[in-house]
Order: structure tokens, then sequence, then C-alpha cells
């Protein structure tokens, strides 16, 4: 306890500070066109283009943005993930890259077993965070990746070199699920970590989140790794009040069957600290869900170009606020209005006008868009459910845990999960 006091003294040190950050009052979202700027003149082959930018809730606020990945690697995510997950950026398995020996036998884990690394829970975990990198802009967003399990392990401070946190997050697998879980001491370090305290440089003026994934409960430092106490409950939702004190919502993300019937630290960690908890069945499905979460407060984007009448054929919003999108045009003159709606419904427009002529060159920005909504595509599609389907499910599996008793799970058998 006279190190959690430690930590505890010197986050009050920042405390003042970082509330009067976080205290900024609500306002209508802030729309910035990033790309064309108004008056271009653009000639290419293609009868679309390319417009992109940020949007955020608060016109006070930075656009800088600071995501800490929080991991789970106990020994319940060796368990299968309920579909096969692509191959992206995995090496194959004749590259001679060493997967995790796993054996599920006399774990008392429940559940179908594991069969194949790849497919595992913490595969779609890191799955899932990779597809996140792909969306957010390096430039003013920075990332760190930290797992817990027995302990918590900083593996990466934050960062804007997106390849080292795919680095890191290639490691992760390749360690493989072992041990308990204990989110205490992951919530803590992320805390830490975020508010400049630990590894990472101090950045006072970015939104602070952290991203939460999980298949199941704490059942550490008290429940040894076997079972999930009330004490070890308390310990983590007091952490989760701790992050939400300093301006730090942490988003949960729930997955598997395990996670959603016992979701009393989970739904409170969500709460305590402001974030959202997003419980998914089937872990499989996180890597639609995970981009769904908008850090900076603004939860829908739509691009218009208002002399077709028409609404833009791809848009992609991040979680970081940045859009892209694919707009069809029309030669000569075109109004291009992008509309943004904040999470409390409050809603801003943004026009700018560009003079498009049929031409020989092709956009590269546009080209490099398309191809990569393309793959992010392709990904979902693997899973067999639309992201649509997969959206629905998550409101009804927070419905389902919303009215769930808040009983204990019983001890578990076998090795610390």
């Amino acid at each position: 306890m006279n190190l959690f006091r430690f930590w505890l003294a010197s986050f009050c040190l920042f405390l003042f500070t970082l509330v009067i950050f976080d205290g900024v009052g609500s306002a209508e979202p802030k729309v910035q066109i990033l790309s064309p700027k108004d008056g271009s003149r653009i000639s290419q082959d293609q009868k679309a283009i390319f417009v992109s930018g940020k949007v955020a809730r608060d016109a006070g606020r930075s656009v800088n943005v600071d995501i800490f990945l929080v991991i789970d690697i106990s020994g319940s995510t060796a368990l299968y993930a309920g579909a096969d997950l692509p191959d992206t950026d995995q090496p194959p398995e004749s590259s001679g890259f060493p997967m995790p020996q796993i054996s599920i036998g006399g774990m008392g884990l429940g559940g179908p077993a594991m069969r194949n690394p790849r497919n595992s829970v913490l595969a779609a975990e890191v799955a899932a965070a990779r597809r996140l990198l792909l969306q957010l802009n390096r430039d003013s967003t920075r990332v760190g990746v930290l797992t817990f399990s027995e302990k918590a392990n900083l593996l990466q401070p934050l960062t804007h070199d997106f390849e080292q946190v795919r680095r890191v997050l290639t490691q992760v697998l390749r360690a493989g699920p072992y041990g308990g879980t204990n989110m205490v001491e992951g919530i803590r370090m992320g805390i830490t970590e975020l508010m400049g305290l630990g590894t990472s440089e101090k950045r006072t003026d970015a939104i602070k989140v952290q991203f939460l994934l999980t298949d199941g409960f704490p059942s550490l430092p008290i429940g040894e790794g076997k079972r999930m106490t009330p004490e070890d409950v308390a310990l983590t939702i007091n952490s989760a009040r701790l992050s939400g004190k300093a301006g730090i919502k942490i988003h949960v993300f729930a997955l598997g069957e395990e996670a959603l019937s016992y979701p009393r630290a989970a739904m409170g960690i969500a709460k305590e600290s402001g974030g959202t908890y997003t419980p998914v069945m089937r872990p499989a499905d996180a890597l639609a869900v995970l981009e769904n979460i908008s850090v900076v407060g603004v939860d829908y984007v739509q691009v218009v170009n208002q002399t077709l009448g028409q609404k833009a054929t791809q848009l992609r919003l991040a979680a970081d606020g940045f859009f892209s999108s694919a707009v069809p045009v029309t030669e000569g003159r075109n109004q291009i209005d992008v509309l943004a709606r904040a999470s409390d419904g409050t809603n801003s427009r943004e026009s700018i006008t560009i003079y498009y002529q049929s031409g020989t060159q092709k956009s590269l920005d546009l080209e490099v868009f398309l191809e990569k909504e393309k793959n992010l595509q392709l990904e979902v599609d693997r899973l067999g459910k639309s992201p649509a389907d997969i959206q629905r499910e998550v409101e009804r599996n927070r419905q389902d845990t919303l009215g769930r008793p808040q009983q204990l799970p019983p001890p578990t058998d076998g090795p610390p999960r």
C-alpha cells in the first residue's frame, strides 16, 4: 500500500491541472476540412475526390489525442475467438514464427478450446488494435501499449511511431497468454503513463483515454488468479474512479461469454471513468467495434457534394476524430459540405468550393484510401457478419448485461486465469 500511496500523492500533484483541461464546457462540434483547400482546382482521371479533415466536440481542446491500449493476456485469452481471424500483418506458419504452445486441458476455462493461436481471444485483441492503428493520425495521435496478467507490463510508451506499436503487438501475440487477471495494475499503469508520471513523455494538452480489452474479470491480487472477489472488484473500480477524476476515460471492451456473464467490474470501470462499456459475445467481432468509439465526442460525420446532391461513396471516421472520404464530383464548380454530430446531439457544418476538371492523372491519396477501405472491409467480411449486425448484437448484449444480477463467479480449478 505504501507504493500506492506514493503513486496517489504524485497523482494529486497533477490532478488540478488535468481537471482544468477536462473541465472545458461542452460546445458544438468543430469541423476542419484539411484537404482539399477551399477554392482548389482539381484535374484528375477519377470522378471522385479525396476529402479529409478533423472533427472534435470541444473547439477549445487540442487536436492531440493519447490512447493507451490496455490488453488482457491472462490464461483464458488462449480460447477460440469464435471465428477465424485475418492473417493481416501476421507472419505465416511456415516462416518459423514461434507461436505460443498452450495446453487447454485441465484449465477449467470452459467454452471451446483454442484451435490455432492465430484465432485465439488474444489474437482478436491484437488484430483489433492493429486495425485501429490503420485509421489514426500519427501526426497528432500517440499510442502506447501495456498488458496485464499476473501484473501489468509496459511494452510501449506513448509514441507517434505506429510501426513500432505494430511490432510490439506482434510480440504480445508471440509471448502468448498466461496467468491471472490483474486489472487494477493495468488501469493504474495506464493512468501513470497518460499523466506523464511514468516513461511516456507528458503532454498536457491531449485528450487522454484507455482502451481496455478483456475476456474476463479481475482475479488478482486478492483472488490469487482463481476467483473474483469483492475486494478485487472494489480495487479495480476505485482505480477507474481515479482515472475519471484525472480526465482519462476508460473504454472497456468485454469479450466473450464469461466477461458478459460477470460484468460487474467492466461496467464499473466504464461508469466511474466516464468511458463506454462494449460487450462483445464473440471475441472475434472486436475487429468491428473498437473503431466505433469516438475519443473526441463526435460520433457521426456526413460528407455531401451539394452541387450533385450525392453523399460520399466511402467514408471513414477514426477514433481520434480524423475523417477520410471519397466524394463524387462533376465538371466545374462543386460545393462540398461536411456535417458533424456530437454525442450530445449538437451539430456543426463546414463547406468548401472546389473546381473539378477531367484529366489524365490519378489521385494517389484517393487510390490509397480506397485500397485501405477495401482491405478493412474484407477483414470484416471474413467474420461472416456485417458491421451493422455486430453493432446490433452489441446493443442487445449491453441491455442483457445491464439486467443481469451482479453475482460472483465460482472459483476456477487449474492454473490462474
